[in-house]
């Protein structure tokens, strides 16, 4: 059986590298991994023996290289997984205008790039699928995490769209989890960072893996773990009665947890990325 090729992005650590190595696992998929980070990337890539390439994908020379290097190389891309991603700790004055910047040209407009380079050639192929990493913050405004979830909310919207736009040719599936252990925290431990009702479901990279390739076989919209659904459905059915008990959980959370505010201001939290 000929083997499916599956660009992944943000490959080198955390999500990514747990995603690369259940594609390796299945032997259905030849992954070839894409991150900015040399050291790291090479060696998981020789470790699964599959194929790397270093680049930043914020950058629109080096997404058209690593388009044409992926198709002069195999032909064609079957599988686009899109999980860079980065965001920063802090409230929406003490976050930057440079950091919002950073956070939405890499987790937004650097995946719309790359889908816009890669998307014709699919077509052309007859179809594909694209697999875009999102977070439950694209699904609901966090405190702490503004610029971070407004670059998700974005992702899912330009998700929902592409699939409307092409979904005859090409399948789109949205991945949605709560948060993840992974570098995204810097060794903070999530009870300091989110109320115990978010902080309990915390997930490892290998359940999100595990999910991503569930995905690949039927692409839809999911959100992971099934608890934080439901949270979602009620944020549906009854929206200002779960933005105010969503704010009233909050603020007893920051008053109870005085360290909360000790958290560095512009405190990097990684879930990529590469």
């Amino acid at each position: 059986m000929t083997k499916k090729i599956v660009l992944l992005t943000g490959a080198s650590s955390g999500i990514g590298e747990a995603i690369a190595r259940k594609l390796v696992r299945t032997h259905q998929y030849f992954p070839l991994l894409v991150a900015r980070r040399l050291d790291k990337l090479q060696s998981l890539a020789h470790e699964l023996e599959c194929d790397y390439f270093v680049t930043d994908i914020t950058q629109q020379e080096q997404v058209k290289k690593l388009v044409q290097y992926a198709y002069s190389k195999y032909g064609q891309i079957d599988i686009l997984i899109n999980n860079a991603g980065y965001g920063t700790f802090g409230g929406t004055l003490e976050t930057s205008f440079t950091d919002y910047q950073g956070i939405l040209e890499t987790n937004y407009l650097a995946t719309v790039r790359l889908i816009q380079a890669i998307l014709p050639s699919m077509l052309g192929a007859g179809g594909g699928k694209i697999i875009n990493i999102a977070s439950i913050a694209g699904l609901t405004g966090v405190p702490n995490l503004s610029a971070y979830s407004a670059s998700k909310f974005a992702l899912i919207g330009f998700s929902e769209s592409l699939q409307l736009e092409y979904g005859s040719q090409i399948q789109v599936g949205i991945l949605c989890p709560g948060p993840v252990q992974t570098p995204f925290f810097q060794g903070k431990d999530p009870k300091t960072l989110f109320p115990s009702l978010i902080a309990r479901q915390l997930l490892d990279p290998e359940t999100v893996a595990n999910e991503t390739i569930k995905l690949i076989d039927r692409p839809r919209v999911k959100v992971i773990p099934k608890k934080l659904f439901w949270l979602l459905l009620f944020k549906r059915i009854a929206p200002k009665l779960y933005m105010a008990l969503c704010k009233k959980m909050y603020d007893s959370f920051f008053t109870q947890q005085k360290s909360f505010s000790t958290v560095e201001n512009g405190l990097s939290i990684n879930k990529e990325s590469g």
